[in-house]
């Protein structure tokens, strides 16, 4: 009989359950979408009760399709987003919505924070830069807008400490979620005392932080909803973006992996956290013997859905839309986007940043202002390029996944701005493999993380061109002086912006 092993992914605007058998192969796999809600402008939550049910549904569904028994089922490793916090009552009711990595809300609070003299001390225990996407700000502004919520919180989790308790009944967080709280302190692994003062919480309010390779049973009344026997491993796992760039083999140096999906990231693997001393880069916990150091971008695959649905209104065709781009040449007519639809994340952290097109004329045409924003997006990973290469060494190989790789236009793009060379994965994946290869060492299948070198194949090469590269650094020397000079004027603009509209 096939032995299998369910990686289940709940991502920011989807859940999806994989059925994997020990060759690696996906047997089936269900999806579910949930919306995320915009109540406010600069809030980004979602109902834990929906993503919740949307696990609950998909696992039953992808291990039918399989025609896997359940008693060769070895477990469930999970994958989810980092980032979010719940405040929980003491009932277990949810006191607050999910609030997202997304939501900047506490962009004031942040300010304070970067502030205070002893901050890259902070970041240098807890391998998070300021920034409103990490729970400690969160806290901070629950603490100082909600009191009435703070009050009663017997616990804040994120998703996958409510999914794991969900189905275990124990409240627990691994390593690499609590890395990517900004209140969890990397060489001791454990919650760091000077962080938690700043957010006003105690240990006693967290869950218990475990290895990414913890397993607790399934318990019994969820076995059978999930179709499943009672006491199924389900292997703790961690956050979306370790288990990506593990998925995608960029374990090894030299390898860095490029992600873009709805945001994006670059990332690198080094043996034990490292800070950098400006502050650029995240580092998150993989195992205890891998960790990544990455930079993340609000505006990945977003900005191109911005352009078709601004551009091209009616359009659902992505295709279209590179094709367009393909019209016009690299460089987009000498054409600069600065893509900050959403805010920055690495390297700069400005949450307050604002799109900007520099250089437009009569000239430009729509296929001119869609390259322009696939180059964008590019900038911005290459922007984070220096700051992972100063701390983990020269990268000779760019492994992209995600959205962009079904592109040959954009792949080509980053292989002429980065002049290095691009592969694409024929394992398309990503988060969810890493949670498979992840489950199989947590289960004893497999001996350690290198085991995913076994799975990974290389569908495509893209090599730079040199020419082309060289006007790509002209271009980006540009970018890179545009965005500097506008970092104060984005601050003043968020001024008048929260200033409301004027008088009438």
């Amino acid at each position: 009989m096939t032995q299998a092993i369910v990686a289940l992914d709940l991502g920011t605007t989807s859940c999806r359950a994989l059925v994997f058998d020990l060759d690696g192969r996906v047997l089936a796999q269900v999806s579910r979408t949930y919306p995320l809600h915009t109540p406010h402008p600069g809030y980004a939550e979602q109902d834990p009760a929906e993503l919740l049910a949307a696990a609950d549904a998909v696992v039953p569904g992808a291990l039918a399709r399989s025609g896997v028994d359940p008693s060769q089922v070895l477990g469930i490793s999970l994958c989810t987003y980092l980032h979010a916090v719940v405040a929980v009552g003491p009932d277990g009711e949810y006191l607050t919505p999910a609030i997202t990595w997304a939501d900047g809300r506490s962009a004031p609070q942040v300010d304070a924070v970067r502030l205070r003299p002893d901050w890259h001390d902070l970041y240098a225990r807890t391998g998070c830069p300021p920034h409103p996407m990490y729970p400690l700000y969160k806290l901070m502004w629950l603490q100082a807008n909600r009191p009435d919520v703070t009050a009663r919180a017997g616990r804040y989790v994120s998703v996958k400490e409510l999914l794991v308790h969900h189905w275990t009944g124990q409240w627990l967080v691994d390593y690499g979620i609590a890395s990517g709280t900004a209140l969890f302190n990397l060489e001791r692994l454990d919650w760091d005392d000077e962080a938690l003062a700043l957010a006003g919480i105690h240990k006693g309010q967290l869950p218990q932080p475990v290895p990414t390779t913890h397993t607790v049973p399934l318990s019994a009344g969820v076995a059978g909803r999930l179709g499943l026997r009672a006491g199924t491993p389900v292997v703790i796992g961690a956050g979306d973006g370790v288990l990506s760039s593990l998925g995608s083999g960029a374990i090894e140096p030299g390898v860095l992996a490029a992600m873009v999906g709805t945001s994006g990231a670059l990332r690198a693997c080094v043996e034990r956290p490292q800070a950098d001393p400006q502050a650029r880069v995240w580092c998150y916990y993989l195992d205890k013997n891998r960790w990544i150091l990455g930079g993340s971008l609000n505006n990945g695959g977003m900005v191109l859905r911005w352009v078709r649905d601004q551009l091209y209104p009616g359009l659902d065709n992505y295709d279209v839309l590179t094709a367009e781009a393909g019209k016009a040449p690299a460089g987009s007519g000498n054409l600069v986007f600065l893509p900050y639809l959403a805010g920055e994340r690495s390297p700069g952290f400005n949450a307050r940043a604002r799109g900007v097109w520099f250089g437009l004329g009569l000239e430009h045409q729509r296929p001119h202002l869609v390259r322009s924003a696939l180059e964008a997006v590019v900038y911005r990973l290459y922007s984070v390029l220096g700051p992972l290469e100063e701390l983990a060494g020269p990268a000779r190989e760019i492994r992209a996944t995600g959205g962009f790789a079904r592109s040959d236009l954009w792949l080509q793009i980053a292989a002429d701005v980065f002049g290095r060379q691009v592969t694409v994965p024929a394992q398309t994946e990503g988060s969810a493999l890493g949670a498979f290869i992840l489950g199989a060492v947590a289960l004893g299948v497999a001996p350690d993380l290198s085991w995913v070198h076994r799975f990974i194949q290389v569908d495509r090469r893209l090599e730079p061109d040199a020419a082309t590269h060289s006007h790509y650094q002209k271009l980006f020397a540009l970018y890179q002086r545009l965005n500097a000079l506008l970092q104060d004027e984005f601050r003043t603009l968020a001024k008048i912006r929260e200033g409301g509209a004027p008088p009438t």
